[in-house]
Formats: structure tokens, C-alpha cells, sequence
């Protein structure tokens, strides 16, 4: 296998790779830094243990938080890993040097998403602790060491203990696997493990560090969690979680950690304070001065505790003296015991016992669904879990898919009752579990009508309160933007209330004007009363004195005249109160069956929505905008106006979704996600960006871009000795650009 001989040192070489560093203290060492050639990248050989599982699990873990395998190598004997290189700065060197508790808190959040990720393939890391999570240069956490990894599915009695650190377990798995119980595994496990490492850096010791695993193992299974100093108190919570006992009631996901931290991220004192772990004082200091720190009360809990573990160990020394008698009894059932998992995993499959598992999952799932004080994540994921152990489960499908719809439901409720905060968060944490989804995308075009709305209502009121009603201009702005807000949210009463307000102004001083036989100014003022309101009973009083003016046929004979003068000289809309549409709305606003005036009006909004639509065509959508904002504000037929925004709104959303599609795949292409994981990846995204846009080029343009890296890397990987890997990045840059001769040529030669 190598051109060296086992240990290996600096200049070494093994199959290819030259030793460049040995990365750590063991004898012998294990972790080497390796590179193919002077100008090539360093990176990790990890010598593997025969029967790890860490090959494996990297293989289908697919996670920026998760080590990335490149690929293996050695024979049965002595195999090894070819791993990324992350740098050597341990989460345990990070916090020594000190890191701020907002950037502690991130670094928390990223090791959440990585377990979860890993847990959702199907197995734990078995080992998490300080040493196992690196810190990258760009602030990454990076779960490294995965040789205890192990299967979540079944359980774990008859797993031998794999060797990670006692300080670490969980007591399920001590149970499991030192007490020889039979347990599930769960993720949880490792939630536990991260807990004791969290309390570990915050306070600079171990909560549970007895001078024997006996002690040890029963401060796991009976000991109350440390407190944490006065001023980490707010971390109290979460180490209280993740330490619990009992593995169902554990904080175990990234969505339940999130939201314990949430109520720290908030507090903007205690996020600027700084975690520094070597500034704690030593072990030394801690036992000498550790009786003056504790109240008289205090001393005789841990008097009392200290008495509890030596009658522990009395009674687990005899423990071991009964499972050693029974466990030569045991022996003479050895095959049948064998034979039990295999028949009750029969029994359960055939429905003729339950699933314990699914049974527990199920029951967890309802408990945390019926709980409102349960976030929606929580859960989504409990109901996943329950499908991911039973796909066929159908309970559980209806219980998620009716839990989606009726978290839907909530903010539209929410939006009703005009409480938008309380949908905005709502929606914005269904975004969070459910991702793109077409209902949601319309849920958040809502409400972010719904702000709008409020925002141009306030900026309305504010204007008439500072201009006053009779300020024409500024109550044509007011009646515009009433009217938007009212297209955007129909069932808006102050904006209706607005319009009322207005109208019933404007009639008055028409009505005013027609009794001082102001005939054309009063046309004019009821024109404008009734372009906010034109079903208020008040405006008929006006219409009747203006009608009994002697001059009425003559006044609205010159406005028709001066209407159609208008047209012919192509000035339908304008500002003011000279253009045709407003001659015309001046006729009706007196006369509302006024033919001549009808058919004008119908002309102008058939030729405003023709030429809107032409601007649409030629991509104008702020020119189009602009001449709906026109033909609104002269107050032509709102239906047509209307239909014609529902289509620039569509060619907005469809641009939008053009433009983050290409922005995701730019950012998916960048983090090396270009055809994996199956549904968000850089190739699916684009391609999507070309079912809108067939003739996109920056999507072509992205595309060949991805085949050009596929192709890079499978070359890569050809050079190395690694065929298969080779052949499979080069078939996906051939399904993207099957026409390069080149790659055609590899796919035979290969």
C-alpha cells in the first residue's frame, strides 16, 4: 500500500501522498497532512480503524457543518481516509482565546444544523465533544472524528462500547451499552454530548468529572445538572435541556436550540460579553477555595452527595457480582437470546406487535402538536420522525400535511384581524420549516401589501392633516392612495372611511357653487367629490341643483366639445382638470347616463390598457406602472386598470423568481452544491430559471459553468486513481452539455 513503512513521518509517502505533518500526539500517530504534489492542496489522511463506519457516514452526509470526504483508500489491513483540510483551531483552542457569546452562540447554531443533518441520513456522531469541532478561518464549525459513529435505526444492546469519552455519554447509552439494557438509539444522544461540552467551555470544567467511571457513570444517570456562574445564567436553560436525563424530554434539534437562544440573541449587554474558558480559574484553585464559596446549606447537599456515590459504589460493586453469576446462566440461552431481536423486528413488521419506536415517536408527536407552546418546527420534525421510522404511516402524513394547512390558515387569520406582526413571524417561520413553496409565496405577496397599505395610510393622514381637504392636489393624492390601499386589502375600513370623508367635502362645496350659480365650478367640485365616492345618496342633491341651473345644457355641451377637441389632439390623460378623460368624468360626475360621455371614457381606457400592454411587451413595467398610476388618478373604469396590474404583478413575480433563482445557483455553485443535494442544488435551480425564461443566457451561461466544474473534477479525480468518482462527476457534466466532444471522449476512454 505505500512506499513507507507504518508509522509514517514527514516525507513519507503512501500511495502517492507525501507526508507534510503529522497533526496529532498519538502512538502512533493517525492524522496525517498530506499533498499529491508541490502545487497542489493539502489536505487530511486518516488512518483508519478495519470496521469504522466513518467512511460511510461521510459518504452520505452531504453538509458544509459535516467533514467532507474525498475519498479512501489502503488495503484491509491498514485503510485510509483522504479528508478536507478545515486548519487545526479546535472549538476547545477557539473559546480559550476568547470569542464573543453572540459569536458562541452562531458557532452553537451551526453544530445544531450539522447534527441534524447527520441524524437525518441515519446515524450519530457518537463523539461529539470540543476536540472533535474545528473552527475554519471563515467562522465555520466542522464536525470532525466520526470513527464512533453509529446507525440510529434498531438498537443498542448488542453494540459493543466503541471508545468515545465516558466524560461525554449519554445515559441512554451507558445504559445501552456498559449496563447492557436494551434501548432505541436516538439522535438525542448526541445533544447530551453537546451539552456537557457547552457547559464545559462556559465554565471551565466538566459538569460530571468523578475520579472513577464507576463514580463517573453514576453522576450520568442520577446527578442533578451544575449550575452555571450568575453572569452565564442565561445559557442555564439550554444546558438544562440538553443534559436531561430522560432522552424524549432532551432539547434534540436544531429548531429547539434555536429557540432557547433566542431570548439571549435579544439581549444586546450579555451578546457583547466575552467566553473565555483559559481565564477560569485551575482545578487547584477551584478545590481549595471551593468550601468558601458554598453557604453552610450548600456544604451539606454536597456532603450528602458525595455520600449517595459511595453507596452507589457499594451497591455497583455488587451489581457486578450478580451479572457476573447470571451471566453464566445467560450463556445456556445465548442462541435463543439471538434470535429474539429477529423475531420481535418479524413480529413488528407483520403487525402483530407494535413498533416501540414508532409507538414512541407517535405519542411525541401528538403531545408536541397539541402543546401551543410548541413552535412549528418542533412540531414538523417530531411528525417527520414518525414517517422517516414508518413511510407508510398514513396517520402521520394526514396529522402533517392537516398541521401545514392550518398554520396557513393562522395567517390568514392573522392578516383578517389586521395583527401583521403576528403573521409576519408566523409566515417567516413556516418559510423556515417548508422552504419555497408556492402557497407561502403568495401568503408573503399579501402581507407585504398589507405593510404597504398601513405604510400609505399613515403617509395619507398625514398629508390632509397638513394640507387640509380643500387642498385639491393633496386630496386627489389622498383619493389615489386610498383607492391602492383598497385594491391591495378590499375590506380596509379606514381607507373607505377616507374616501366617505372626502367625498362628502367635495359635494358640499358643489353644492355650494350651484346655489351661487357657479354651474361649471360646481360640475367641477361634484366631479371631484364623486371620483372618491360615487354612491353616496348626498351627491343626488347636488346633481338636482346643478340640473335646475338654466345654463346646464350649454355648460355640458361645451365639456363634450372641448372632450372630443382633447382626443383629437392625443391629450386623453394629463395633470389637471383640462384632458379628456376629466371633460368626460366632469359630464357624468352631473349627467351619469350621458351617452356621449359613456363612449368617450370607454375609448380612452380601451387605448390607455392597449398601449400599457405594448410597454409591458417591449419589458417598460415602470412605464406601465406609471400610466396605470395616470389612468387611476383621472378615474377611468377600475376594472380593466385592475386586470391589467394583475398582469404586471405576474411578470414582476416571474422577473423575481428569475432573478433569485440565478442568485441561489450563484451562491449553491460557490459552496460546491451544484448537483447535490437532490432538491436544492445549483443545476436544478437554473434549470428552473429556464422553464420561465427559455432564453435566459445568464442561466445558459451558468449552467455551462457548473458542467465546466463537473468536468474539472472528475479530470481531478482521474488523475488521482479514483475512477468511479471520476466517471460519475463526468456522466453529470455530460447530462448538462452531452455536445462537448471532449467529455465524449473520456466517458469511451474511461
Amino acid at each position: 500500500m505505500t512506499e513507507a513503512a507504518l508509522p509514517l513521518a514527514v516525507g513519507d509517502v503512501i500511495d502517492g501522498f507525501t507526508v507534510v505533518r503529522v497533526l496529532d500526539t498519538g502512538l502512533p500517530s493517525r492524522t496525517f497532512l498530506v499533498r499529491r504534489s508541490l502545487n497542489a492542496e493539502d489536505i487530511v489522511l486518516k488512518l483508519s480503524r478495519p470496521q469504522s463506519r466513518e467512511a460511510e457516514v461521510l459518504q452520505q452526509v452531504s453538509h458544509s457543518g459535516v467533514c467532507q470526504l474525498l475519498g479512501h483508500g489502503g488495503d484491509s489491513a491498514n485503510p485510509y481516509l483522504l479528508l478536507s483540510n478545515y486548519g487545526q483551531r479546535t472549538l476547545q483552542n477557539y473559546v480559550e482565546q476568547g470569542i464573543a457569546i453572540k459569536t458562541f452562540i452562531d458557532v452553537l447554531l451551526q453544530i445544531a444544523a450539522a447534527l441534524d443533518a447527520l441524524h437525518a441520513t441515519g446515524f450519530a456522531h457518537g463523539d461529539i465533544r470540543p476536540e472533535h469541532i474545528l473552527i475554519t478561518p471563515n467562522q465555520q464549525a466542522v464536525l470532525i472524528d466520526l470513527h464512533c459513529a453509529h446507525r440510529l435505526a434498531g438498537q443498542t444492546h448488542d453494540i459493543p462500547y466503541d471508545g468515545a469519552s465516558l466524560a461525554y455519554l449519554s445515559p441512554e447509552r451507558i445504559r445501552a451499552e456498559l449496563l447492557d439494557e436494551t434501548l432505541a438509539r436516538t439522535g438525542a444522544s448526541d445533544y447530551y454530548s453537546l451539552g456537557i461540552a457547552v457547559f464545559q467551555l462556559l465554565n471551565g470544567e466538566l459538569p460530571f468529572a468523578d475520579d472513577t467511571p464507576e463514580l463517573l457513570v453514576q453522576s450520568h444517570l442520577h446527578d442533578h445538572t451544575p449550575k452555571l456562574p450568575n453572569h452565564l445564567q442565561a445559557f442555564q436553560r439550554l444546558v438544562d435541556g440538553l443534559l436531561r436525563k430522560d432522552a424524549d424530554q432532551r432539547i434534540a434539534s436544531l429548531a429547539e436550540v434555536r429557540e432557547v437562544l433566542g431570548a439571549i440573541n435579544d439581549d444586546s449587554q450579555l451578546t457583547r460579553r466575552v467566553v473565555r474558558s483559559a481565564a477560569i480559574g485551575t482545578q487547584e484553585l477551584s478545590s481549595l477555595f471551593a468550601d468558601l464559596r458554598l453557604r453552610p446549606d450548600e456544604l451539606a447537599k454536597r456532603d450528602k452527595r458525595l455520600r449517595r456515590k459511595r453507596q452507589r459504589r457499594i451497591a455497583l460493586q455488587s451489581s457486578v457480582v450478580i451479572i457476573l453469576s447470571g451471566s453464566i446462566l445467560a450463556g445456556l440461552f445465548s442462541f435463543r437470546e439471538e434470535l429474539l431481536p429477529v423475531v420481535e423486528e418479524a413480529a413488528a413488521a407483520l403487525g402483530i406487535i407494535e413498533n416501540p419506536e414508532l409507538t414512541a415517536a407517535w405519542r411525541e408527536a401528538q403531545s408536541l402538536a397539541q402543546d401551543p407552546n410548541q413552535g412549528l418546527g418542533t412540531i414538523v420534525a417530531a411528525y417527520r420522525r414518525v414517517i422517516d421510522i414508518a413511510p407508510g404511516f398514513s396517520q402521520a402524513t394526514q396529522a402533517l400535511d392537516a398541521t401545514t394547512q392550518a398554520w396557513k390558515q393562522s395567517i390568514n387569520q392573522a392578516m383578517s384581524d389586521n395583527n401583521l406582526e403576528r403573521a409576519e413571524a408566523r409566515l417567516l417561520e413556516a418559510e423556515n420549516v417548508f422552504g419555497s413553496d408556492p402557497e407561502l409565496t403568495v401568503l408573503s405577496l399579501r402581507l407585504q401589501n398589507r405593510f404597504r397599505a398601513e405604510r400609505l395610510l399613515l403617509s395619507t393622514q398625514s398629508l390632509l392633516r397638513s394640507s387640509g381637504l380643500s387642498d385639491e392636489a393633496s386630496a386627489a393624492a389622498a383619493v389615489q392612495a386610498f383607492e391602492e390601499i383598497l385594491r391591495i386589502s378590499p375590506d380596509h375600513a379606514a381607507a373607505a372611511a377616507g374616501l366617505t370623508e372626502i367625498s362628502k367635502h367635495y359635494g358640499e362645496l358643489a353644492a355650494s357653487a350651484a346655489q351661487d350659480g357657479e354651474v361649471a365650478e360646481a360640475i367641477r367640485l361634484l366631479q371631484r367629490a364623486t371620483a372618491a365616492r360615487s354612491d353616496l345618496r348626498e351627491h343626488d342633491q347636488v346633481r338636482t341643483l346643478i340640473s335646475q341651473a338654466t345654463s346646464i345644457q350649454s355648460a355640458i355641451a361645451d365639456l363634450l366639445a372641448r372632450a372630443d377637441s382633447q382626443i383629437a389632439n392625443g391629450r386623453l390623460m394629463a395633470e389637471g382638470d383640462g384632458s379628456a378623460a376629466q371633460l368626460f368624468l366632469q359630464v357624468l360626475a352631473t349627467d351619469p347616463d350621458n351617452d356621449g360621455a359613456m363612449q368617450g371614457l370607454l375609448q380612452i381606457t380601451t387605448t390607455v390598457i392597449a398601449q400599457a400592454q405594448q410597454l409591458l411587451e417591449q419589458g417598460a413595467i415602470g412605464s406601465a406602472q406609471a400610466m396605470l398610476d395616470l389612468a387611476e388618478a383621472e378615474g377611468l373604469n377600475a376594472t380593466p386598470i385592475a386586470s391589467m396590474r394583475e398582469r404586471i404583478d405576474s411578470e414582476i413575480t416571474r422577473r423575481r423568481q428569475i432573478a433569485v433563482g440565478l442568485e441561489q445557483a450563484s451562491v449553491l455553485f460557490d459552496q460546491g452544491f451544484i448537483t447535490a443535494p437532490e432538491e436544492n442544488n445549483a443545476v436544478s435551480l437554473l434549470r428552473d430559471v429556464l422553464r420561465l425564461d427559455p432564453g435566459n443566457e445568464q442561466a445558459n451561461a451558468q449552467l455551462r459553468q457548473c458542467a465546466n466544474r463537473l468536468a474539472q473534477v472528475a479530470a481531478q479525480a482521474k488523475e488521482v486513481g479514483m475512477l468511479i468518482q471520476a466517471r460519475a462527476y463526468l456522466a453529470l457534466a455530460l447530462s448538462i452539455r452531452p455536445e462537448v466532444a471532449q467529455w465524449q471522449a473520456w466517458e469511451q476512454a474511461w
